[in-house]
């Protein structure tokens, strides 16, 4: 027979096995304690019962004794009144299921209800069976049942454990005892084995089968809760294993909106925090090879053609220009991708100081001057900039401001222009850059900040771009507790604006 898979022997299994093991032994014991309970209680009030009937009866029979006899009747010897009240005895017995039987003063039985038969008492004259004739009652219960007028106690009558009752019989105060009135002649004692009444028997029999019917429903119950509760945990180590290996398409189900849901709907969220930074790794990888692959390939090919005649001699330092630029191209790469991973990982140290951030972007401009007047590009603003001072690391946002500048200048069309503005927004200061020229599609604002994105589809100067520049220039910003953010028509023109804390 196969087992469900629930139960197999795997290690996916034993937190179900022992939840499911822990809230069944709690579920039983919790059972078996208020059946325990309960029966205790049921037997209880069924020995206080008893016993308050056997004190009754005894009571009545005491009464009876005192007013039929005297002190010098109380033996076995035959009579006619002790056959009567003998037979009283035996229905008194029969009616509360017990032994009753009445002593003399020092304990030996004189009356049983087993001696009702008047002929046979005739004839043993004996008020005793032979039974009853080797029972002796302890001394010390006559002792108490003579002090206190009656005792209810738990004692061993001829061997055998037994709930016993006992009143004492009291002459009356017409007797003509030499003793005198109000003075014990004798006592009257029931006596009950002890043992389960069949009440307690019955109670124990209904218990035991609906006991048994919730238990099976309890454990069945328990069951679908446990394996309920134990499935998403089970799911989570199955999408774990997966991730270990790579595949992060495996997603938790979530069915209900408690913790556990709470806990599979985070999970869920890491594994696409995941996926997506397996994607941005592959991404990654696929662009730096890319971006390192395209000017090795060039300086190869170009050396190659120096070293094997290919390339004329008259047009060597044409190609070696180029390869100069290629180089200084993979070296600017591999100077981006340290400060990204030292940024990345928090160990870019930054010198923050006071200084004037005009004057900076001045100076940045001018180191444009060739390419700018190059394309008749026309820099609006600079007359009515004003002086501002930031608090920044000089180096950090110098690298900032070139990047955007170097990035206007590119795409700007030919004789447009750069429009720059500073404004103060109290503590901090807005930098405006906007150039003219083909814009940004509107789709792609949202990517350009991104490493390794370039806006090649509507902005294809940028050939030789790795993609990082944005990137770089956005966690600087931030480093500083800024923002950065770009606007375009995507037709006519483009803005990049961006935050810096305002020197105090």
């Amino acid at each position: 027979m196969k087992l469900p898979t629930i139960f197999r022997s795997t290690k996916g299994s034993k937190i179900f096995k022992r939840y499911y093991i822990v809230f069944a032994a709690i579920f039983m014991v919790t059972f078996l304690a208020l059946g325990t309970s309960l029966i205790i209680l049921v037997n209880s009030y069924v020995i206080n019962d008893k016993t308050e009937l056997l004190k009754d009866n005894t009571q009545s029979i005491a009464e009876e004794v005192a007013d039929t006899f005297v002190i010098y009747d109380m033996n076995p010897v035959y009579s006619v009144n002790k056959v009567q009240l003998c037979d009283r005895l035996a229905v008194v017995s029969a009616c509360i299921d017990s032994d009753v039987f009445v002593c003399d003063v020092e304990g030996n039985i004189i009356m049983c209800k087993e001696q009702r038969d008047g002929l046979q008492s005739y004839y043993q004259m004996s008020m005793v069976c032979e039974e009853h004739s080797s029972f002796k009652i302890d001394d010390m219960l006559i002792q108490s049942v003579y002090e206190n007028g009656m005792a209810v106690t738990k004692a061993d009558v001829n061997g055998v454990s037994c709930y016993v009752v006992g009143t004492a019989v009291i002459a009356p105060d017409y007797s003509y005892s030499s003793e005198g009135a109000n003075v014990p002649i004798g006592s009257v004692f029931a006596v009950v084995e002890e043992g389960t009444t069949q009440l307690v028997l019955n109670v124990i029999k209904t218990f035991l089968v609906i006991a048994l019917i919730c238990l099976s429903v309890g454990f069945l119950l328990i069951w679908l809760t446990t394996r309920k509760m134990v499935t998403p945990l089970q799911q989570m180590s199955a999408a774990a294993k997966r991730f270990a290996v790579g595949d992060f398409s495996y997603r938790v189900k979530v069915e209900s909106d408690d913790e556990l849901a709470d806990l599979g709907n985070a999970f869920n969220d890491m594994a696409d925090a995941l996926d997506k930074l397996e994607s941005s790794r592959r991404s990654f990888v696929a662009n730096v090879s890319h971006e390192l692959k395209t000017p090795m390939t060039s300086i190869a090919g170009f050396i190659d053609g120096i070293l094997d005649g290919t390339i004329p001699r008259e047009k060597q330092d044409y190609y070696l220009k180029i390869v100069s630029d290629e180089v200084r191209r993979l070296s600017r790469l591999v100077v981006a991708m340290l400060n990204m991973s030292k940024m990345e990982s928090g160990d870019f140290e930054m010198k923050p100081r006071h200084y004037s951030l005009t004057d900076q972007i001045i100076h940045i401009l001018l180191t444009f001057e060739q390419k700018i007047d190059a394309k008749s590009i026309e820099i609006r603003g600079l007359e009515d900039i004003g002086q501002y001072r930031v608090n920044a690391d000089t180096d950090m946002i110098y690298q900032v401001i070139y990047n955007l500048f170097d990035n206007a200048v590119k795409f700007t069309n030919e004789g447009g222009y750069i429009a720059v503005s500073i404004r103060d927004k109290g503590e901090m200061l807005e930098v405006s850059i906007k150039n003219s020229g083909e814009g940004i599609h509107s789709d792609e604002l949202s990517k350009i900040f991104e490493r390794f994105y370039k806006v090649d589809k509507s902005r294809s100067l940028d050939a030789k771009g790795a993609g990082l520049g944005l990137y770089i220039v956005k966690v600087m910003v931030e480093m500083h507790g800024g923002k950065i953010f770009a606007r375009s028509d995507s037709v006519s023109e483009a803005e990049f604006v961006f935050t810096l804390p305002k020197a105090k």
